[in-house]
């Protein structure tokens, strides 16, 4: 799962924050919500997303 640019399609939801859009699609209803945070160091720049309720693995 992660983060993509996409077209809007009939069924999904869509969010605006902070002058930003969200487009969600229907599949990701299991979720309990998202945090969308963006991180600007040394050692990360970019966009993060985590999921609530959602423990994944690790490497």
């Amino acid at each position: 799962m992660g983060l993509v640019l996409d077209e809007q399609k009939e069924n999904d939801e869509v969010f605006e924050e902070g002058g930003l859009k969200f487009v969600v699609g229907e599949d990701l209803d299991q979720f309990e919500g998202f945090d969308v945070d963006y991180a600007n160091s040394f050692l990360r720049k970019g966009f993060t997303v985590s999921i609530m309720g959602f423990t994944g693995g690790t490497c």
